[in-house]
C-alpha cells in the first residue's frame, strides 16, 4: 500500500502533468505535431488528445468508486478513439481540458480520508482496483507518454 507521503507526491504529479506536457509539446512545430514518434505509431497530436481522453476517463472511474460500491469500470477502443476527427484538433484544446480536468482531480484526491484508499472497482479488463492502484496508474500514464513524446527528435 501506498504511504501518505508517496500519495501526496503522486497526486503533485497529477496536479502538475499538463504544465510539464504543455512545455514538452511547445518545443516541436506544427509539422513535427503530426508526425508519428516512431513508424507504425500516434503522433504527438493523437497522444496529446489521447492523454485527455485516457485522464478525463481516469477521473471519471475514481469518481464511480468514491460514489458507488465497487462499480464497473467499463474499457474502450483507444486506437479507434485516436483515428475520430477530434484528434486532428490543435492540441490547445486537449491542453484546456487537462489543465481544468488535473486541478478538479488533484483537489478530490488530496481532499480524501484515508480509509477511501482502499475503494474499489472492477474493470471488466484488469479485475478489481482500487483508487491507490488507479493513482499509480494514471501517473505512470502520463510520465509513459512524456517520454513516447521525447523519441521525436526536436532537430
Amino acid at each position: 500500500m501506498t504511504t501518505a507521503a508517496e500519495r501526496q507526491a503522486l497526486i503533485a504529479h497529477i496536479h502538475d502533468f499538463p504544465s510539464k506536457l504543455e512545455s514538452l509539446v511547445g518545443q516541436y512545430s506544427e509539422a513535427q505535431l503530426d508526425t508519428p514518434v516512431r513508424p507504425g505509431e500516434w503522433t504527438i497530436r493523437q497522444i496529446v488528445h489521447h492523454l485527455a481522453d485516457a485522464h478525463f476517463n481516469g477521473y471519471i472511474r475514481m469518481k464511480l468508486i468514491l460514489t458507488e460500491a465497487k462499480p464497473i469500470l467499463k474499457p474502450y477502443d483507444q486506437n479507434a478513439w485516436a483515428q475520430l476527427k477530434d484528434s486532428q484538433l490543435p492540441v490547445q484544446t486537449s491542453f484546456l481540458i487537462l489543465r481544468g480536468l488535473h486541478e478538479r482531480w488533484a483537489e478530490t484526491l488530496a481532499s480524501l480520508p484515508e480509509a477511501d484508499w482502499e475503494r474499489a472497482g472492477v474493470h471488466l479488463e484488469n479485475g478489481l482496483v482500487t483508487l491507490d492502484q488507479l493513482l499509480a496508474l494514471y501517473v505512470r500514464h502520463g510520465e509513459t507518454h512524456l517520454d513516447q513524446i521525447k523519441q521525436l527528435s526536436l532537430s
